[in-house]
């Protein structure tokens, strides 16, 4: 299973635990492969101890595969919120540039009022006059 998870991702960490405790597997399989039937004791110790790496080997497969799982979820919550900061940043130049055309438009409008009070002032003191 752990070469599966090996295949499974090419971004996945390697842990250096992980890789020696394959490698202590290894090693142990082929001294287990080289002993001989008269030396059941060491064959039987080197069995335990075969057992005991392959248990804490795959704890840390276990674990590896959590932070994977967390790396992922990290890793799609920030392209969520890059998406989302983009998005804003897009609103809000939006905004500025509606914002710069309303504002010209006030001034025009203000240009005009103004010009208009003048007028109505200029008629008056030609009524008054």
């Amino acid at each position: 299973s752990y070469s599966n998870a090996l295949n499974n991702s090419s971004n996945s960490i390697m842990p250096p635990e992980l890789i020696q405790l394959q490698l202590e597997n290894t090693d142990l399989r082929s001294r287990l492969a080289a002993l001989t039937d008269t030396q059941s004791e060491s064959k039987a110790e080197l069995l335990s101890l075969l057992e005991q790496q392959t248990l804490h080997s795959s704890q840390l497969e276990s674990k590896l595969h959590q932070l994977n799982a967390g790396f992922a979820a990290i890793e799609k919550e920030r392209k969520m919120l890059r998406k989302a900061a983009d998005m804003a940043n897009r609103d809000r130049d939006e905004v500025e540039k509606r914002c710069g055309v309303l504002e010209r438009h006030l001034k025009l409008r203000e240009g005009e009022v103004g010009k208009l009070a003048e007028r109505c002032r200029e008629q008056e003191r030609r009524i008054e006059g």
